[in-house]
């Protein structure tokens, strides 16, 4: 991935929070899930596989939400050809690893705690702590917040385990946690040649309430790759 254009990304970091980018890919119909399964891949190509793999690596987080973990229960991470060019931009060799999960339900077994590369941070409130298998406990660094959102949980990582960049991966509700609270800065969105249909699969972000309209959202870029779409967007808030 040596050419990839996404190799070199500058972003314009806020003050006394973590810049927030979004990562997903979505079928020409909306979906960002087919057959109900959150899995990478479900939906995109191998090349976009790849190109989550060169997004993450210029972040020092990844997140994603309990549901997300629960069917992609892998570590957050990079292959190991890109922990080298992490290293040369002064980053940790992986990302954190990053599950926020109010109810605790996380498999112990999965690979996700079996040897991770850096203990796993586990987002969760008291109730949730207190339901996490003590493996995964052993394997991770629990934080306990009594009102994780996405504010609360920007805060922590900021001053707790100085996150300067994170990146969010789903899944649509934790997706709308942030654009709801006006701290998603970009968007990496891959535009898959797919139709999915079923009105059960979801959509790129998925609340209770309309979402508030930033006050500019820039096309940063635009790349093809055969038949898919690669976009970037900046969002403005205020």
């Amino acid at each position: 991935m040596s050419e990839h254009f996404y190799n070199q990304l500058e972003f314009e970091l806020p003050q006394r929070r973590p810049f927030v980018a979004c990562n997903m890919v979505m079928s020409l119909d909306g979906r960002v899930t087919a057959g109900g399964s959150l899995r990478p891949g479900s939906i995109g190509s191998s090349f976009d596989a790849a190109t989550m793999h060169v997004i993450r690596s210029h972040f020092d987080a990844v997140l994603s939400g309990g549901n997300t973990v629960r069917q992609h229960p892998f570590y957050l991470g990079v292959p190991e050809e890109l922990e080298r060019l992490r290293q040369a931009r002064g980053l940790a060799f992986q990302p954190l690893s990053v599950v926020l999960t109010r109810s605790g339900r996380l498999d112990a077994h999965a690979p996700l705690f079996e040897r991770p590369p850096r203990p796993p941070i586990i987002i969760t409130t008291a109730a949730g702590a207190a339901n996490l298998p003590q493996a995964v406990k052993e394997q991770s660094v629990v934080e306990i917040v009594a009102e994780p959102t996405p504010e609360n949980i920007s805060s922590l990582l900021w001053a707790k385990h100085q996150v300067q960049r994170l990146l969010v991966e789903g899944g649509p509700s934790v997706n709308f946690q942030f654009m709801q609270a006006r701290l998603l800065d970009e968007l990496f969105l891959t535009l898959a040649p797919k139709l999915v249909g079923l009105r059960t699969d979801f959509t790129l972000a998925m609340g209770d309430e309309l979402l508030p309209k930033p006050r500019e959202a820039q096309l940063v870029s635009v790349h093809k790759q055969g038949q898919e779409l690669f976009l970037r967007y900046r969002f403005r808030w205020e």
